[in-house]
């Protein structure tokens, strides 16, 4: 068996590094294989990890309290698990997920155990996808039964819209001459002058 080493990855409302250190003494890694990054003091740099990773070796066991020590999203987390488990060839295992531990299974399985789990990762990450879009979805059709507008906030009609309208109408503008007197692009006008031609009143806007 290779070296046994621990990493933390501390954020912003979790238990600070001694609690999480103490964790990993429990699982008898020695001091000097027990690596913190506190991520508001190092600005995200992952100074310690990136020193972990020179030290790895194929056989050694790196312990995690979860998966979010590997990175912010599953895209983020599988490219180190990745870098871990086939690249460096190490072992890992999980403190909050007991059953996630790659040596379950490796005499008979090999490498078998690691792809699952990059497989389930990548499941979580479609399957959160997939969950957002269509909340997306049915907001957006929730959001058109009950007549809310999306996009820009539609330009008031000038005061002066019908008359010029009615004058349009009856040729004695033509459609540039329209617009431009109402502060409008041509489409702009087009679009006001069909709401007025169906509705018989102040169009509602763009």
């Amino acid at each position: 068996m290779g070296e046994v080493y621990g990493y933390c990855r501390i954020v912003p409302g979790e238990a600070g590094s001694s609690e999480q250190a103490a964790v990993m003494r429990e699982m008898q890694v020695e001091e000097a294989h027990i690596f913190v990054d506190m991520e508001a003091e190092e600005g995200g740099e992952h100074l310690k990890y990136r020193r972990l990773l020179a030290l790895l070796k194929p056989g050694d066991l790196l312990y995690i309290r979860n998966l979010s020590a590997l990175g912010d999203s599953y895209p983020a987390i599988r490219k180190q698990w990745d870098l871990l488990t086939k690249t460096k060839q190490i072992d890992i295992s999980l403190l909050e997920m007991p059953l996630v531990d790659t040596r379950r299974g490796k005499l008979q399985y090999g490498s078998l155990i690691a792809d699952i789990v990059l497989d389930l990762l990548d499941y979580v990450s479609d399957a959160e996808k997939a969950v957002r879009r269509r909340r997306q979805r049915e907001g957006i059709e929730k959001a058109k039964r009950e007549g809310r507008r999306f996009g820009r906030s539609p330009l008031p009609a000038p005061d002066n819209f019908y008359s010029v309208y009615r004058r349009w109408a009856s040729k004695e503008l033509n459609v540039e001459e329209a617009a431009k007197l109402c502060g409008f692009s041509r489409g702009t006008f087009y679009r006001r002058a069909k709401e007025a031609a169906q509705g018989g009143r102040e169009p509602n806007g763009l």
